[in-house]
């Protein structure tokens, strides 16, 4: 199982509407997989950055059972 957070302003736009869900695991899964899972698409993710296990990684890392998922806002100033 993976333990899945989002952040606060992705929660409304989540399918689950829940600011914490938990994710079958298996073989191969991505957080982009279980990000388009819930509704998103490829241009939403770019504006958004991956945490797994309290470490940032890509939309394409492969997830292991027992893994941390974070969805986080990239925030940038100017």
């Amino acid at each position: 199982m993976i333990q899945v957070k989002w952040f606060p302003t992705l929660v409304k736009r989540t399918r689950s509407k829940q600011d914490r869900t938990e994710v079958a695991w298996r073989a191969g899964i991505t957080p982009h997989d279980v990000f388009v899972a819930e509704g998103f698409n490829q241009a939403d993710a770019e504006a958004v950055m991956v945490i797994i296990n309290d470490s940032q990684e890509s939309m394409g890392s492969a997830l292991k059972d027992g893994d941390r998922l974070e969805f986080m806002v990239s925030i940038q100033g100017g």
